[in-house]
């Protein structure tokens, strides 16, 4: 082997070389002749520290600015200094020169809050400001999303430098300040000032740095987007570990599963600065344990703590809990066939798809076996390869998920439907669609064909013949029914009326036309000066008449006189060339009595009012100076007698007399006894051998009275008798069956060129009412009374019309009683 002949050098790796120098081989180490300490430092609760160069030799270490918003508001700052939030509103998370990073707290559904026994509140949205664009982010709402959801997380890349990871089963949001910024640009907000120095972290807006604990409200406030609810919740107490007991804190980071993670969170550390000085974290001890599991995975140490009873981490339904969960991008049905997994830069917690199944996309909480991810309804929904659903609420599409992907439309199988067992004799088995089914209801209708033979009467040409069903069920009766009118109504003009042809009043359908009646034109509103005449002319094809003025004095139209009132003429002459005098109309030299009734002077009236009152109204010979016409006298009599019981009140029949006077009815008999007796007109009795009758004449009745003469008494002609028993007949009515009451019809209904397609059972109003005719004394007239058979209440029901002429369906709605009764018409 030959020596080494200087110059002479071997290098050995990347870092180390032999040399030879002055005959010696020397060995030289680049790694021990650093400028700087190449050794990592302990970031605690930043987690692991981040290479900053390229030397292989010489690495250049660093704490990374890295800010952690737990799950329960504790905020870890860029340079490992904390505060905690207890209240909801927006904060200033980090604040650049070029964008704003703006948290915004609310109150969280139980069912979307991190396991634990948080307050209630959680991070929900995320504003990201820049100058060239804004976006919103809100983890409880994955939809509408602006930036990469990986299925796990938010991933997002702000211009200014600012890395963000948003997990979305524990909400931990993770903001990493990348170095290549961080050396020039200082950052302000919640997270603190990413320069590595711990001190000055809790600086406010103006650049006053915060040391008290007793001003941390003051640094909070600060950096808190103004609304007007302001509030003065706070978590810290000011206590460390040197004053405080954090006995309790540290019994629980000692336990086994904590232990692989105290070499780079020591637990008296994360005890002193973390569980001395805060509130909540004495009564919510799983948020404490979320909080020092979360910081062991910044440093890739992977901690399995909970369990199903302690600190359970709520998953939705569908997924599991994970620990230790390093893949950044999950697998959904949109991205399987290309899927690899990619490693994050560190581990976390999360609720995962169960084993065998996947997301169905990254936005969306299903997880779905991989058959399932075939078809997507219109509400997002996975449906699997020959799947079924109802597309509608409230009728049936019913739509089929195809291998290739296809959605189409299918028929519904009612095969299935179960047929009921109809008992009653003459049902059978009738389908009724139900709103929102797809197939039909099946139940138990009557069936007519059962029922006795009935004789079917004879219709007109204009009727047809309909079935009627009784009060027995499932039976039918046979009745005439109009066909429905094709010809319309004529609409009438102004000035004409509706009328009916006479000769086909009663047919079902009567022909129907308009004729003229002027008197219902409305009145001209052409208004002629003094002097002219209203004139009308009649236009062929018009009901109502034109009208004109026309200067004709003879022929000008006078006003019009009520009946009380007359013509004056007055002797002025108006402006017109016309020059015809003008025409008043003023009160007559009558009496008006109730503004019907016209008395002349001297004239009397007898009136009943008021029910038994009777007025005498006399017309004088001056007029009333308050109405105009001539004044009158009324004065009042009571005309109400006591008439007796077989008696009755008969009006006067003279228009001159005011009051009746009593007429009777019946004869009073009183015997020897002082008793009084009523005895019916055209009865007879006899009393102490006298013959008496009762009789009707013009002036009421009258007894009559007349001996009786008795023959001689022969008691041989007498017979033994018993007493007799005189029979009582008690005459009662017998109903005719056809008072009014509801009936149903069983027929088929037709409109125009449509019809339905099979009888239809429609209820009506049938049977016989009472009615009366009484004499009105006060209007000396019979008033007739009638009540007529009508609905109780209506109801609207709709069938289906098929028409023949363009072979479609229709819906046709008509109403039909609820119940019937008789009513005044």
């Amino acid at each position: 082997m030959l020596s080494p002949q200087p110059p002479y050098s071997y290098r050995i790796d990347e870092c180390a070389e032999l040399i030879c120098f002055n005959g010696q081989l020397l060995l030289h180490n680049s790694s021990l002749h650093c400028h700087y300490n190449t050794t990592q430092p302990q970031c605690s609760l930043l987690g692991l520290p981040i290479l900053i160069n390229t030397d292989p030799c010489c690495p250049q270490w660093q704490c990374p600015c890295r800010c952690t918003v737990m799950s329960d508001l504790r905020v870890i700052t860029f340079d490992g200094n904390n505060v905690a939030l207890y209240d909801n509103g927006s904060f200033v998370l980090v604040n650049l020169p070029t964008e704003t990073i703006i948290g915004t707290v609310e109150k969280c559904p139980t069912s979307q809050s991190p396991t634990g026994g948080t307050s209630g509140l959680c991070f929900k949205r995320l504003n990201i400001t820049t100058a060239a664009y804004r976006i919103i982010i809100n983890r409880l709402d994955r939809k509408s999303l602006y930036v990469e959801d990986t299925g796990s997380m938010y991933l997002i890349q702000t211009p200014g430098g600012v890395s963000i990871q948003w997990y979305h089963s524990t909400g931990i949001l993770v903001l990493q300040y990348i170095t290549t910024y961080n050396a020039s640009v200082p950052t302000r907000g919640l997270c603190g000032c990413c320069d590595g120095n711990p001190e000055d972290d809790l600086r406010l807006p103006n650049g006053t740095v915060v040391r008290e604990l007793g001003d941390m409200m003051l640094f909070l406030q600060a950096w808190r987007v103004p609304t007007t609810d302001e509030s003065e919740h706070m978590r810290r107490i000011g206590d460390n570990c040197t004053t405080g007991d954090c006995s309790t804190c540290l019994s629980m980071l000692y336990q086994r599963a904590f232990m692989p993670c105290h070499s780079k969170v020591p637990p008296e550390q994360f005890c002193d600065i973390m569980w001395a000085g805060d509130l909540h974290y004495k009564d919510h001890q799983c948020d404490f344990l979320a909080a020092y599991v979360a910081v062991c995975y910044t440093h890739q140490v992977c901690i399995s703590w909970r369990r199903h009873n302690f600190c359970p981490l709520r998953c939705p339904p569908g997924k599991e809990y994970q620990p230790c969960v390093s893949t950044c991008t999950s697998r959904t049905c949109l991205n399987r066939e290309y899927y690899e997994e990619s490693t994050c830069s560190f581990v976390r917690e999360e609720c995962v798809c169960r084993s065998g199944t996947i997301l169905h996309r990254a936005d969306s909480p299903y997880c779905v076996t991989e058959d399932r991810c075939v078809c997507t309804d219109n509400e997002g929904n996975p449906r699997a390869p020959g799947e079924l659903w109802n597309g509608s609420t409230r009728s049936c599409c019913l739509y089929k998920c195809l291998e290739n992907g296809s959605v189409v439309a299918v028929d519904p199988d009612c095969s299935s439907v179960p047929t009921p067992l109809c008992e009653r004799e003459g049902e059978y088995v009738l389908d009724v669609v139900e709103e929102g089914a797809c197939c039909p209801k099946k139940i138990c209708e009557c069936d007519p064909t059962a029922c006795p033979p009935m004789s079917a009467p004879r219709c007109r040409d204009d009727q047809f013949l309909v079935e009627v069903r009784g009060e027995k069920p499932c039976c039918y009766s046979y009745l005439c029914v109009c066909e429905s009118c094709i010809e319309p109504i004529p609409t009438c003009s102004r000035g004409e009326i509706l009328a009916v042809d006479i000769n086909n009043t009663y047919s079902c359908c009567p022909h129907y036309y308009c004729v003229c009646d002027v008197s219902l034109c409305p009145e001209s509103s052409v208004s002629c000066a003094p002097g002219l005449t209203l004139v009308q002319a009649t236009i062929a094809g018009n009901c109502c008449p034109q009208y004109h003025c026309e200067c004709r004095c003879e022929d000008r139209a006078l006003p019009v006189c009520q009946v009380v009132s007359q013509q004056k003429k007055l002797h002025h002459y108006s402006s017109s060339n016309c020059g015809c005098p003008q025409h008043e109309c003023q009160k007559a030299e009558v009496c008006l009595f109730q503004g019907v009734t016209v008395l002349g002077p001297g004239q009397s009236l007898v009136q009943y009012l008021e029910g038994e009152l009777c007025y005498t109204v006399h017309c004088l010979h001056h007029r009333d100076l308050e109405s105009g016409f001539y004044a009158m006298d009324v004065s009042s009599v009571n005309c109400s007698q006591k008439c007796g019981p077989h008696q009755v009140y008969e009006p006067s029949t003279d228009p001159q007399v005011c009051c009746g006077s009593c007429k009777n009815i019946s004869c009073t008999f009183t015997d020897e006894n002082r008793t009084t007796d009523l005895f019916a007109a055209g009865s007879s009795w006899v009393e102490n051998c006298t013959r008496y009758d009762c009789v009707e004449t013009a002036v009421g009745a009258v007894i009559l009275a007349s001996g009786v003469v008795c023959p001689p008494f022969n008691d041989t002609e007498c017979l033994q008798c018993d007493v007799a028993l005189w029979p009582i007949m008690v005459f009662k009515g017998k109903e005719d069956g056809k008072t009014c009451k509801r009936v149903a019809i069983r027929t088929t209904i037709r409109k125009d060129d449509c019809r339905s397609n099979a009888p239809v059972t429609v209820y009506s109003c049938d049977g016989k009412c009472p009615s009366a005719t009484i004499f009105n004394f006060n209007i000396n007239s019979h008033a007739r009374f009638c009540k007529c058979c009508r609905e109780s209440g209506l109801q609207t029901r709709s069938i289906t019309l098929y028409c023949s002429r363009n072979s479609t369906i229709v819906e046709y709605s008509f109403q039909e009683p609820l119940d019937c009764s008789c009513q005044w018409n």
